[in-house]
């Protein structure tokens, strides 16, 4: 194999809020397209811009492309792996468990980006994240079963129109020329009644849930103050993805926005509630509501902790000069999350 499937030798700029990519990396991707004999790049997040770290051969069997990979685990430091094996590509995010827990946020929230980039690039078909050299597996991970497939067979029309708009938004992200907004439904009355008295500070804590065709309400008591230690965990639910609207008690009351998407949920539900999510987004800011910081995880991941300390870090600005919420995935505890196949 050579690289992989590709679009076309044309490799257009990684856009993202918070992501650039250095021009020896826009190379080599520009050099694998293009039909050189590339088996994989390790690319790294340096002052917030993709980085290439090293150039790996092709290769024609897993054993000596895991081989090639292993003296590049650091047990410290995170990357990416794009690798590429009999004409497929897959992405593997290396985020060890003793890297810090900020560098795992980082490479967490990155690895989106570098999907989307590499959207409009060519097929991305596997990806896995390992967390320890055991899990490294590099047949097991071109070997994945596919899970998707077989969820997309049991989709509703509306449920395969959201994941498609999900793809579609993806390739128009990374070309930096993004029409479509995600999948839009609207507020029931519970939900329009519930964010009228949140605007006017009659709340302080709003969950809302993708319901059928709508954005529902949830059951959101009041946010347990900062100081009383209590978990965020115990008012979000745990078998199913929300989204959580809150002020934060800081300086200003930053308004916060919380993806919660527990890893056992179902993944129709992942699927509606991540491509309804720039639509909530982008109808909150219509409403004047203005979101400082936006965050994605598990409830066990998304703590008062975490919350202060995205609050704290300095904000790069968006591409282009916009203005846009800054985006950090918590990053994923325990091996291995997910492998799967994609299209």
């Amino acid at each position: 194999a050579t690289g992989g499937r590709c679009r076309g030798a044309r490799v257009p700029q990684m856009h993202s809020t918070s992501f650039g990519v250095s021009d020896k990396l826009q190379s080599e991707l520009q050099r694998a397209c293009g039909g050189a004999a590339v088996g994989g790049l390790q690319i790294h997040i340096r002052n917030e811009t993709f980085e290439l770290g090293e150039t790996l051969p092709t290769v024609s069997v897993p054993a000596l492309l895991k081989a090639a990979i292993t003296p590049l685990l650091d047990e410290r430091a995170p990357c990416y792996l794009l690798l590429s094996l009999q004409s497929e590509w897959a992405l593997a995010s290396w985020v060890p468990d003793a890297a810090g827990v900020r560098d795992k946020m980082l490479y967490s929230s990155g690895r989106e980006a570098l999907r989307k980039a590499f959207a409009s690039l060519g097929s991305l078909s596997y990806e896995a994240h390992w967390a320890g050299k055991g899990e490294a597996d590099v047949e097991a991970l071109f070997a994945a079963p596919t899970e998707e497939k077989a969820t997309l067979a049991l989709m509703t029309g509306t449920e395969r129109m959201a994941l498609e708009d999900a793809k579609a938004t993806a390739v128009e992200a990374a070309s930096g020329k993004v029409s479509s907004a995600s999948l839009a439904f609207p507020l029931t009355a519970a939900a329009a009644t519930a964010l009228t008295a949140f605007e006017s500070g009659g709340r302080d804590l709003l969950l809302l849930h993708v319901d059928g065709e709508t954005i529902g309400l949830l059951d959101s008591p009041s946010l347990p103050p900062l100081a009383s230690g209590a978990p965020l965990s115990s008012v979000l639910p745990s078998a199913e993805p929300c989204y959580a609207l809150l002020r934060h008690s800081s300086e200003g009351a930053p308004l916060l926005f919380l993806y919660s998407c527990p890893e056992g949920a179902a993944v129709r539900a992942k699927m509606l509630h991540a491509s309804c999510k720039g639509a909530v987004l982008a109808s909150l800011s219509g409403r004047g509501l203005e979101v400082s910081k936006s965050l994605e995880g598990e409830p066990s991941d998304l703590t008062h902790e975490l919350l202060s300390s995205e609050l704290s870090a300095p904000v790069s600005g968006a591409a282009g000069g916009a203005e846009a919420p800054a985006v950090r995935k918590a990053a994923p505890r325990g091996g291995r999350k997910l492998t799967s196949r994609r299209g």
